[in-house]
C-alpha cells in the first residue's frame, strides 16, 4: 500500500534509499515505461497515477502553479536486472554489467518524496526522454499548460550544484529565479547550488514557449548513460529534504515564456574561446542530447 504519511525528517534517508534501489532494480528503456509503473505500483512504490493521451503519467497535489518533472525511461536498449553495489559513503553503482538508471530514477525518487509529503504541484513522469523527449514534447505542444503554470522544475542533472538557466545555449529560466531557488536550497547544510548556463537538454526545455521559468536541478548522479554510472544517496536525501522547505509559489517569475535568448553573444563567445571552449556549443534546440 502506498505510504501517505509525512516522512519529512526521521525516516527520510531510509525512504530515499529504499525507493531509489527499488526503482533501479531493473532497467526500463523507452517503450517499457508502462512495465515500470505497473511493477512499482504493485510494490507500493508509486501511488495511483493518471495517464495522459501521450503515455506520460501524472498526479496533482493541491493548488499550485508549479510543475515537477522527471522521466521514467533508462538510457539503454534492453530490460535487465540491476545488481547494486553500495559503498560506506552511500554511493551506489552496479556490478559493471548494466547501467544503473540513476538518470533519472533519482528524479523520480525526489518527486515521490515530495508527493509523500503533500507538497502542492503537478507531478509529471515523462516517457521517452532518452530518445528525444517524446512524452514531454507532445504534452507541451498539445497539452493545456500555458497560463496555468509559472515554473517547470526538472530533477535530471548530473552533479550536485547546478540550477540550470540555459539548455542547449538558450535561456530557459531567469537568473533571478535561479539565484532565489539556489539560496533557498542552500539553507540545507552542505548544499551549494548556483545558477549554471551549461545545460544541454531535458524535459523542462520543451516547455519554454508556454511556461516562464523552466530549469533542471542536479540530483547527484555521475557518468550517466554508462555502466560506470553512480548515485550519491546522501546528496539525494539532502536535496529531497531541502525541496520541502522551498517556497515554490513565491519564487520570482521574470522570464517571458516564448522569448528566445541565446548565451552565444559576442562577449560570451570571446570569453569561451579564451577559456578553451564549451562542450554545449554544438547543440541547438531539438537536440536529443541532455542534462
Amino acid at each position: 500500500i502506498f505510504i501517505s504519511k509525512s516522512i519529512k525528517l526521521k525516516n527520510s534517508f531510509k525512504y530515499i534509499k529504499s525507493t531509489f534501489l527499488e526503482l533501479t532494480s531493473m532497467t526500463y528503456p523507452y517503450g517499457t515505461e508502462d512495465d515500470l509503473v505497473f511493477d512499482m505500483t504493485k510494490k507500493g512504490i508509486l501511488p495511483n497515477l493518471e495517464k495522459d493521451q501521450w503515455g506520460n503519467y501524472f498526479i496533482k497535489i493541491g493548488d499550485s502553479r508549479t510543475m515537477f518533472t522527471s522521466h521514467l525511461d533508462t538510457a539503454c536498449r534492453s530490460q535487465v536486472k540491476v545488481n547494486h553495489i553500495i559503498s560506506k559513503q552511500q554511493i551506489v553503482k552496479t556490478d559493471g554489467k548494466s547501467i544503473l538508471g540513476a538518470d533519472d530514477k533519482a528524479g523520480v525518487t525526489i518527486l515521490l518524496f515530495l508527493i509523500q509529503n503533500k507538497v502542492p504541484g503537478l507531478y509529471y513522469f515523462f516517457i521517452g526522454e532518452e530518445v528525444g523527449c517524446v512524452g514531454s514534447s507532445a504534452a507541451s505542444v498539445y497539452g493545456q499548460f500555458k497560463g496555468l503554470y509559472d515554473r517547470v522544475i526538472s530533477f535530471d542533472r548530473r552533479g550536485t550544484n547546478s540550477i540550470i538557466t540555459h539548455q542547449s545555449g538558450y535561456r530557459c529560466c531567469s537568473d533571478e529565479f535561479a539565484k532565489s531557488l539556489s539560496s533557498q536550497l542552500n539553507l540545507m547544510s552542505n548544499l551549494y547550488y548556483k545558477p549554471d548556463n551549461t545545460g544541454v537538454y531535458t524535459d523542462s526545455a520543451e516547455f519554454v514557449d508556454v511556461v516562464s521559468e523552466c530549469t533542471n536541478i542536479s540530483v547527484g548522479y555521475y557518468a550517466e548513460h554508462t555502466h560506470s554510472e553512480t548515485q550519491d544517496l546522501y546528496h539525494l536525501n539532502k536535496l529531497s529534504l531541502a525541496c520541502l522547505d522551498v517556497e515554490w509559489e513565491k519564487l520570482p517569475t521574470s522570464r517571458i515564456a516564448g522569448t528566445l535568448e541565446s548565451k552565444w553573444n559576442i562577449n560570451n563567445i570571446k570569453s569561451i574561446i579564451n577559456d578553451g571552449g564549451d562542450d554545449d556549443y554544438s547543440y541547438g534546440w531539438g537536440s536529443t542530447k541532455k542534462n
